[in-house]
Formats: structure tokens, C-alpha cells, sequence
């Protein structure tokens, strides 16, 4: 048998990014839909503002508009309501934490199929140091 040599490129060199915090609060700020109106990339629809944070909370539907309305521009509370009633493109469910949120009804099965893999029972959370509960 005989060894034959064969010629292998070298790796690429891995990419760095370099993320300053300036940088990382812009694109934080820019995800959320909450840039200054100037530079502002605004939600279409409640839905998309939505989207864009998670969800709103939504314990009662006046406070669900809050999150949204800076994050479009004129976005009414009354786009709220039609879109949770009318538009069907908001749907009023559980979401983490067990909150009452405001989440898009196209992610509906996304979120349903992610908090259905959470464990059932109490949460290890609510204990201290001690393994008490708190109260």
C-alpha cells in the first residue's frame, strides 16, 4: 500500500462579530418597534406589534393597548378590539407565566405546542434557600 498525500484547505477562519451595547440596545429597540419616529420601523398591526413583544398582557383589555399604541404609528385602541374580535388575528389566551397575554392567532399553535412542553406540578421556583415556600 502506499500513502498517498492529499492536499486539504485550510479551515476558514471563524467571523467575529463585534456587538457594542449602543449596537445591542439599537437592535433590541428596533425589534421591538420602538425606535424614534425618524428612524422608526413602525408594527402594521396590533398583530405585528404583538408579535414583536411576545405578546401583550392582556388581564384587561384596555391595558392590552398600552404595549401596542407606541409601537405603531396610529395604532388605536379600537385596532385592539377588531382585531381580538373582528379580525381574528389576536387571540386572548394563557401564555408564559400563566398571564392572561394578547398573541397573535397565527402563533397560537407555535405557543400552544412550546408552554404544552413545560412541566406540570409546582414550580421549583417558589421555594427560598430553605426549602420552604414563601408566602
Amino acid at each position: 500500500m502506499t500513502n498517498r498525500s492529499r492536499a486539504t484547505a485550510a479551515p476558514a477562519a471563524p467571523r467575529i462579530t463585534t456587538v457594542t451595547w449602543a449596537g445591542a440596545n439599537a437592535r433590541r429597540l428596533a425589534r421591538q418597534h420602538l425606535l424614534p419616529s425618524a428612524s422608526r420601523s413602525s408594527a402594521a398591526s396590533p398583530a405585528e406589534a404583538a408579535a414583536a413583544t411576545l405578546g401583550a398582557h392582556a388581564q384587561a383589555l384596555s391595558a392590552a393597548a398600552l404595549p401596542v399604541g407606541p409601537r405603531g404609528d396610529g395604532l388605536p385602541r379600537t385596532d385592539v378590539r377588531t382585531a381580538l374580535w373582528t379580525d381574528r388575528t389576536r387571540v386572548k389566551t394563557f401564555g408564559p407565566r400563566g398571564t392572561v397575554r394578547l398573541l397573535p392567532a397565527a402563533d397560537l399553535p407555535l405557543w400552544s405546542g412550546a408552554l404544552s412542553a413545560l412541566p406540570a406540578g409546582a414550580s421549583p421556583f417558589r421555594r427560598d434557600h430553605g426549602g420552604r415556600r414563601r408566602n
